[in-house]
């Protein structure tokens, strides 16, 4: 067995406090160290996870082969460059950038080194979305797909709106499944506790007909994220929180059940730790093993897709105006 990649975290908020507890538990890494600008939890994750609080981002980088950027999105750019210029391969918590710019340079940045560069897609991952893929079902573009996610409000990723928070998961999903050009995008949304949307409602059309309905929220009193996909003779649902699937196909002799004319039923997944095995396609990919992690570039879609959201609601309060409360929370 090759010796372990030597493993860095950028930002042990959150997100990437988990990233280190799964750097640090993975039979093929050694996580070495860590940064964060706040240098009390930087020593308390450290502590936690058995690794060192490194200086600076030029002094960790110097001794490990894979890092993890959990920090802000605005600073996605600069240390993922500084990282793949560094020969060091980058996960990159989602959204992989900030702008379309910022992106392309980390694309840019990955391919001059020759090195990996991943974005944090969780869903991807999911047993109900590795299982459409196995069944070959994702190579069968969906005629709609309707996706909700829900949270409570979190004090966290309040330096980007609930599209690149949230929606931003589902749109990945949808790029992934449908396979086609954005005609048109068409959105509402709004402030809600911060300064920036909190909620949001999405209607995508795309190039080959099918057309999806995403809506998010990071204020709402209950958890669901559920995604249902409808092709032409298939019905698939998803419920994460649950973890539940439910799989019917249109079948004339089929009993009275659940969706009429359709057989099927609805089945309880086995639980996975979706992180634990996002970092495990990262190493294998930075090992050179053939992975189904989410490419820089397949990032930057959902990221395009996600700004062409914010762009249509923009559009919105400029056609019909934006109410005088909501105008308010904006200033």
């Amino acid at each position: 067995m090759s010796e372990p990649l030597r493993a860095g975290v950028v930002g042990v908020g959150s997100l990437g406090r988990y990233h280190a507890q799964k750097y640090a538990a993975h039979p093929r890494a050694d996580l070495v160290g860590l940064i964060d600008a706040d240098a009390g939890r930087a020593a308390e994750v450290a502590e936690e996870t058995g690794c060192r609080v490194f200086e600076g981002l030029d002094a960790l980088l110097a001794e490990v082969d894979v890092v993890t950027v959990a920090a802000p999105t605005e600073v996605h750019r600069e240390i993922g460059v500084a990282a793949l210029d560094a020969g060091v391969n980058v996960l990159m918590e989602k959204p992989l950038a900030a702008t379309l710019e910022e992106a392309d340079a980390l694309i840019d940045a990955a391919d001059r080194a020759g090195k990996v560069l991943q974005a944090g897609h969780l869903l991807r991952f999911h047993p109900g979305v590795r299982r459409i893929g196995e069944q070959g079902w994702d190579r069968q573009p969906p005629r709609y797909v309707e996706a909700n996610r829900l949270n409570s409000f979190q004090p966290r990723s309040l330096d980007i709106d609930v599209i690149l928070d949230l929606m931003v998961h589902d749109l990945d999903l949808i790029l992934h499944w449908v396979q086609s050009p954005v005609a048109e995008v068409r959105a509402i949304g709004i402030p809600v506790v911060t300064d920036k949307v909190d909620m949001a409602n999405a209607r995508i059309a795309f190039a080959n007909g099918a057309v999806a309905n995403v809506t998010a929220s990071r204020v709402a009193r209950k958890q669901v994220r559920e995604v249902r996909m409808f092709q032409p003779h298939r019905y698939v649902s998803l419920d994460f929180v649950e973890g539940a699937m439910g799989i019917y196909e249109l079948d004339e002799g089929a009993a009275e059940g659940p969706v009429p004319g359709a057989r099927g039923d609805q089945e309880t997944l086995e639980s996975a730790d979706l992180l634990a095995e996002e970092v495990d396609i990262f190493l294998a990919a930075c090992r050179g093993e053939p992975t189904i992690g989410v490419s820089g570039i397949e990032g930057r879609e959902a990221l395009d897709l996600g700004l062409r959201v914010r762009a249509a609601i923009d559009e919105h309060f400029q056609q019909y105006g934006i109410p005088a409360d909501l105008e308010e929370a904006r200033l």
